[in-house]
């Protein structure tokens, strides 16, 4: 009875290690946009350039980009709206690459965050970062409930990529405990699938493993006692 106890515990053990792999898909971080290139496949780049909402406010009502990406945002509790801003109309946006998306701007309110809803298939994802008022970081949080913080510095770009070993849906934005007066910005959203693909096993697979290793267990029980 102590070894059928012993075996189970061991089965539990393979399952709850199956669950804990699915449930977070982040390969790897990168700070390198070269190294995030040379590990996906590249599908497309938004840079904010030719939007058709330049130096000017855009309502969420379900808009996508040419690559099937739909961007939501915002701030809280009041603003539910994205700028596609650039150095047309403040210096202040001005980051050396041209328009960039950023959160709705108020001195009255906080909690900026943009959303992006991604096409399927997407296993790689790599933006630039860049916030307004001051804050130090921004959490990036995933369909897959993966989150990572990123430092930044205002008014300056910083470049993060990631890999996933199955697809996300969306990817959000936001600032941590941030003051009012503050705003996130993103420009060059890249997405793209993992080179070779990585697939996460399946439970079924773990369950495979732990009976093999019961089995096997059992053998070595029956020589013993043989």
């Amino acid at each position: 009875m102590r070894f059928i106890r012993r075996m189970a515990v061991l089965v539990g053990m393979v399952l709850v290690a199956s669950q804990a792999a699915r449930a977070t898909s982040l390969i790897e971080e990168y700070s390198s946009l070269s190294l995030w290139q040379a590990a996906v496949s590249e599908t497309g780049v938004d840079t904010f350039d030719s939007s058709p909402w330049v130096v000017s406010t855009f309502y969420n009502s379900g808009e996508t980009d040419s690559l099937g990406i739909g961007f939501l945002g915002g701030f809280t509790p009041s603003g539910s709206y994205l700028e596609d801003v650039g150095p047309s109309i403040s210096q202040w946006f001005n980051f050396g690459s041209g328009n960039s998306l950023a959160s709705g701007f108020s001195s009255a309110v906080s909690q900026p965050y943009i959303q992006a809803n991604l096409p399927a298939s997407v296993t790689a994802v790599a933006l630039d970062v860049m916030t307004y008022g001051n804050p130090d970081s921004v959490t990036l949080t995933f369909s897959d409930n993966t989150t990572e913080t990123v430092s930044t510095a205002s008014l300056a770009q910083t470049f993060v990529g990631f890999t996933f070993s199955s697809a996300v849906s969306w990817v959000k934005v936001t600032i941590p405990n941030s003051p009012t007066g503050t705003a996130v910005l993103i420009d060059n959203f890249a997405i793209g699938a993992v080179e070779g693909g990585m697939d996460t096993p399946e439970p079924a697979t773990f369950l495979l493993i732990g009976l093999g290793l019961v089995f096997l267990a059992c053998l070595k029980r029956r020589r013993r006692t043989a």
